[in-house]
């Protein structure tokens, strides 16, 4: 599936759905030399722990669905549409989806999934 150049994220999402007990699951639809794209589905009443990408630029967008985002100690309810731009080393997280969500996110430099540069970090509130 990493090859495709279009893709629709609600079909990725439907096709490749969410596993019983896992609060999200994120499929990686294209890889480019540069950038790597990334739709994830988020369950309802689960979120992702505050991180940091220390390499990677993201760039994300809600395709479907609402949710809470972290990014520097504010959280703002986010739905289909919206982008979020996220340098290196920010702090933030999809923090919550009380219906569950769809996202698409584009790293770069190419994020390889199987050394994922995500780095969980306590929580500083």
């Amino acid at each position: 599936m990493a090859d495709q150049r279009i893709a629709w994220a609600k079909e990725i999402a439907q096709h490749d759905p969410i596993q019983e007990g896992e609060p999200f699951r994120q499929r990686f639809v294209h890889h480019s030399d540069r950038t790597s794209t990334a739709v994830t589905s988020i369950a309802a009443g689960q979120g992702i722990r505050l991180h940091i990408h220390r390499d990677h630029d993201e760039v994300v967008m809600v395709a479907e669905g609402e949710l809470e985002f972290r990014i520097e100690g504010e959280t703002t309810t986010l739905g289909a549409g919206v982008v979020v731009s996220v340098p290196a080393g920010v702090v933030h997280a999809p923090a919550h989806t009380r219906e569950g969500c769809v996202v698409v996110s584009v790293f770069a430099p190419r994020f390889d999934p199987t050394k994922p540069d995500r780095h969980f970090i306590d929580d500083p509130s």
